[in-house]
């Protein structure tokens, strides 16, 4: 039975769905095989992100509608092991009662299966996932960020959900300028347990037209080592200068 992860955050534009893909990316490069789900239904990217667009016809509603699973998961050819199903193109279609039943039987084929939700704090989609699945929170080094992932920290506590602190986009220079929260600062004030810092990366940036995350490049690193820590093996931060 496959772990489910389920990457959300409190306020939007922070990277979620970058760092969903960065997470498949590095599971695959364990040897994984990864299925990514798009929750953020009316609005959906990961099909844009990862190439898949183009060939997409059914979807997750679809799958929830009766649709066999099989018929609405693409491939993603830019990362070997990746598998997508897409959300809907229109809002409003993703049941509870039937989400339920797919979370749960979904993991039987997949060694990760990754839920990438629409930001914000309407949990009513979350209570759907197993209540093994751990939640990534994404948040910037900004202090409305923080607060919007301290307060989706406390909804995810008060459901009985796991929750663990993806810090995005950091910039070490910002950090001694003062510019930006340090890292002991944004794991206090969030009160949510630090699983991995995420830099700051062009490559990142460039995904989505690029369709390629290169190994060597420290974005990719960091997201090595929050799946190491997923899986409960030991991966040290480096110093917030190495990050």
């Amino acid at each position: 039975m496959g772990r489910v992860l389920a990457v959300t955050s409190g306020k939007g534009g922070v990277g979620k769905s970058t760092v969903s893909v960065g997470l498949a990316a590095a599971f695959c490069k364990k040897g994984e095989r990864v299925l990514l789900v798009d929750m953020d239904e009316g609005l959906r990217c990961l099909d844009l992100m990862l190439g898949t667009d183009s060939s997409t016809v059914f979807d997750l509603a679809d799958i929830l509608a009766g649709k066999e699973i099989a018929d609405a998961v693409y491939p993603v050819k830019c990362i070997k092991g990746a598998y997508l199903i897409p959300a809907p193109s229109d809002f409003g279609r993703i049941d509870v009662f039937s989400l339920t039943g797919f979370a749960k039987s979904v993991r039987e084929d997949y060694d990760t299966v990754i839920f990438d939700f629409p930001a914000g704090i309407d949990f009513t989609l979350y209570t759907a996932m197993p209540k093994d699945t751990v939640f990534l929170t994404v948040a910037v080094p900004e202090p409305v960020s923080i607060r919007d992932a301290a307060a989706a920290g406390a909804k995810l506590a008060n459901l009985s959900f796991s929750a663990r602190l993806v810090i995005n986009r950091f910039e070490y220079k910002a950090m001694r300028c003062g510019k930006c929260r340090n890292i002991d600062e944004m794991i206090d004030l969030s009160c949510i347990r630090l699983v991995g810092v995420v830099p700051e990366s062009g490559a990142l940036k460039r995904f989505s037209v690029m369709h390629r995350l290169p190994e060597r490049s420290r974005a990719f690193k960091a997201f090595k080592r929050i799946t190491s820590r997923l899986c409960g093996q030991s991966a040290v931060l480096p110093k917030p200068k190495k990050i």
